[in-house]
């Protein structure tokens, strides 16, 4: 009796879980700009969102996969967003890869480590249709060392 409700109450929480990590309007990974696991200052890279309702609010989640053992502390981006009539807005963004203790924020497996992190809850579209989202790091050294991917994920806000 304890283990069938046991289950339910599993089976509950995955559908639960599963049902509030769908908001993804857009997401996407780009891993062939690091075949050689670095980002250049300068170099951008592009993804292509295609946004309907512009009266809702959304947050800009930035994703990066990077090598166990990367000194990369923080990341620095340029973020240019520009709108299918061709109008663009430019935001700095930056987010630790480290806490206070120097420990990894990221989930790591073996030599791999993902990171999704909020930079904006409350990014707005002035427009309907599909957007060109241009990222750009800003490191301030030339290079970041041990990039393996970067993501762009769009997420609905409730």
């Amino acid at each position: 009796m304890i283990k069938l409700k046991e289950k339910t109450i599993f089976y509950f929480t995955v559908i639960a879980l599963l049902s509030i990590s769908c908001d993804h309007i857009y997401k996407e990974y780009n891993k062939e700009s690091f075949a050689t696991l670095s980002w250049k200052e300068g170099q951008t890279v592009s993804f292509y969102p295609e946004v309907e309702d512009v009266a809702k609010t959304y947050e800009l989640i930035l994703g990066v996969r990077h090598l166990y053992g990367a000194r990369i502390k923080r990341l620095d981006v340029s973020i240019k967003i520009i709108s299918p009539s061709g109008k663009e807005t430019t935001k700095q963004y930056g987010f630790d890869l480290v806490n206070e203790k120097g420990d990894y924020l990221a989930s790591c497996a073996g030599n791999m480590c993902d990171l999704e992190t909020v930079v904006d809850a409350d990014l707005k579209f002035s427009e309907p249709g599909k957007h060109q989202v241009v990222i750009t790091p800003q490191t301030g050294v030339g290079i970041v060392r041990g990039i393996m991917e970067f993501g762009l994920i769009i997420d609905k806000k409730d």
